[in-house]
This record gives structure tokens, C-alpha cells and sequence, in this order.
């Protein structure tokens, strides 16, 4: 079984890479297959076809920088207890969350949102890994909620929610010469999640 497992992650790394770098034209299941050194019965067993491969694939491009924005938050949170401690955990994980050296992840969710179009199921598994890790997310900032911390009136997963969209809508400013200004854009978001979590 375990053979089998790197088997199919080879394929979906595979798949990954190529869409990473041609789109999913570039996708060719005789290539991958030999790439991963297996047959092309072995691809079918796991995905289907060629699109249940890229569908696959897609989802885990979305789903990796969600997870590890996820794990980067809660690890953060992780034996903080106080509104300063939280403050600081915030302003380390929106520093890392909106810098350029990670455009390219927002730009691969991006991507994989966009071929969500005309594939309900791709849309489904997005829709339902995005809700799960997010309701991950809100659960390590209840604690201070239930403190008083955060207001109570703020629900957390649709705050997250709301928060992710407006990450990847950044990638408007970084498609070309925009004339915004990306560090207030990047003072105005951070001003905007922390006034909804706090308020005034």
C-alpha cells in the first residue's frame, strides 16, 4: 500500500510541476507515466484520466498553500495566551502571508480557483478542503475569543474566509506595474482584519 501511495504522489507531483510551469496543455500522461516509471494503467488506477489527474492536481495546488498558512498560524499561536502574544503571532503571520516571496503560491490558488470553472467536482473538493482547514484555523483563535481577547460577535471562519479572498486578490497589484501602493495595501489589510477581530 505504501508503494502504491508514492506511486500516486509521484504522478500528482509530476502533474503539479507541469502545471507549474506549462499549464495544464502541457500535461501529456505518456510523458508523466515514464517520468514516474510506471505504466500508463498505473495513472488510470489512480486518477481515472488525464483530467481526474489534473483535477487532482489542481485541488492540491490550492490546497498546500491554504494548509501550510494554516500550520504556520496555529504553530504561532501555540502557548500564547495574551492580547500582545496574539498580536504578535498576527503581525508574523500577515508579514509572511502577503510578502512577495510567496506571490507564486497565491498565484498557483489563483490558478486552480480558475480551472474550477465548468468542473463542479474540482469546485466541490476546494470548496470542502478550504472550509475544513479554515474551521482548523478559527478553532486556534477561539480560545482568545472565549477570553474576550477577540469579539465575540465576529464569526471566525467567515473572518478567514474573507481574509484568504483578500490575500489572493493581491494578486492583482503584482500581475504588472500596477500604481498601488503594495505596503499600504499591505498596512490597509492588516489594519482591516485586526479592526474586525478587536475593533476600534
Amino acid at each position: 500500500m505504501a508503494k502504491e501511495s508514492s506511486v500516486k504522489q509521484r504522478l500528482l507531483e509530476l502533474a503539479i510541476e507541469t502545471i507549474n510551469e506549462l499549464g495544464e496543455p502541457g500535461i501529456r500522461v505518456s510523458e508523466l507515466v515514464e517520468a514516474a516509471g510506471v505504466g500508463l494503467p498505473t495513472l488510470y488506477h489512480h486518477f481515472g484520466n488525464r483530467e481526474g489527474l489534473i483535477e487532482h492536481a489542481q485541488a492540491e495546488r490550492f490546497i498546500r498553500g491554504l494548509r501550510e498558512n494554516a500550520d504556520q498560524l496555529i504553530a504561532l499561536l501555540e502557548n500564547r495566551t495574551t492580547k500582545k502574544e496574539l498580536l504578535a503571532a498576527l503581525s508574523e503571520t500577515f508579514a509572511w502571508r502577503q510578502s512577495s516571496q510567496r506571490a507564486h503560491i497565491r498565484w498557483q490558488r489563483l490558478n486552480a480557483l480558475g480551472a474550477t470553472y465548468a468542473r463542479p467536482a474540482l469546485a466541490d473538493r476546494i470548496t470542502q478542503e478550504h472550509d475544513a482547514i479554515i474551521t482548523q484555523m478559527a478553532h486556534a483563535l477561539l480560545p482568545f475569543q472565549r477570553k474576550g481577547v477577540i469579539r465575540a460577535d465576529v464569526d471566525l471562519v467567515a473572518l478567514i474566509a474573507w481574509y484568504n479572498g483578500m490575500v489572493i486578490g493581491k494578486n492583482l497589484l503584482e500581475i504588472g506595474r500596477s500604481s498601488v501602493n503594495v505596503a499600504e495595501w499591505d498596512r490597509i489589510a492588516d489594519e482591516a482584519i485586526l479592526h474586525a477581530l478587536f475593533g476600534s
